[in-house]
């Protein structure tokens, strides 16, 4: 919501228990993960990272019915979301770039969204590898989240000089389904479009701001 251009990070390696190919929802259960089973050897790229199930998405589908068929997000998007989760999907950033270009839409979000794999020149990994994005776009602030601090330097960007901003993200409530249940915390995106399709976009954007990240 914040940037100008956001970029894909379709070349860097596949990273085996994160959430590139998972993500939580809520059952009756509590939360539960949804997994796209990959193939994938050391060093492979997202953009390289073939999905093992070729009808993964399409039992994803099945859950997301179970357990979100009376939200109101999902009675307004089940025909498209029906056809997301069908499409033919090869490699996990079709998976990811798809799911994320909907969410993005449906929050009415308008940001230029490029692939690292589109720009040419880049290089370096990492901190390296993120700064030189921001040079080849000619980027005079760079908005990242706490997660990345453990690996960003900021002598990378100083040089361009280009700021880097840290969101610092207030935590919400919101009204979810199975209400007879406490509030489940850090789900996916998709639990908040489907139980707030109208609200979602604004209390997203009320909960984060930015810092400037302090050198040392």
């Amino acid at each position: 919501m914040s940037a100008d251009i956001f970029v894909y990070l379709d070349t860097v390696q596949f990273s085996k228990n994160g959430v590139q190919n998972r993500n939580q929802i809520k059952t009756p259960n509590g939360a539960q993960w949804m997994t796209v089973a990959v193939r994938h050897e050391l060093g492979t790229s997202i953009r390289e990272t073939e999905i093992a199930d070729q009808k993964a998405t399409q039992k994803h589908w099945k859950t997301l019915q179970a357990n979100y068929a009376r939200s109101e997000g999902f009675q307004r998007w089940k025909s498209e979301l029906h056809e997301l989760l069908h499409r033919d999907v090869r490699t996990l950033d079709q998976v990811s770039i798809n799911s994320t270009e909907w969410m993005l839409d449906k929050l009415g979000i308008g940001t230029k969204r490029v692939r690292a794999s589109e720009l040419s020149g880049v290089h370096g990994q990492a901190s390296e590898l993120v700064a030189s994005i921001c040079e080849r776009l000619g980027a005079k602030q760079y908005l990242t989240g706490t997660g990345a601090l453990a690996y960003l330097k900021p002598e990378h960007f100083k040089r361009l000089s280009c700021e880097v901003l840290v969101q610092r993200w207030e935590p919400f409530t919101y009204p979810q389904s199975l209400r007879d249940m406490p509030f489940t915390p850090d789900l996916s995106t998709l639990d908040l479009l489907l139980n707030c399709p109208d609200s979602a976009a604004d209390l997203i954007a009320r909960a984060g701001n930015w810092e400037a990240l302090q050198s040392e």
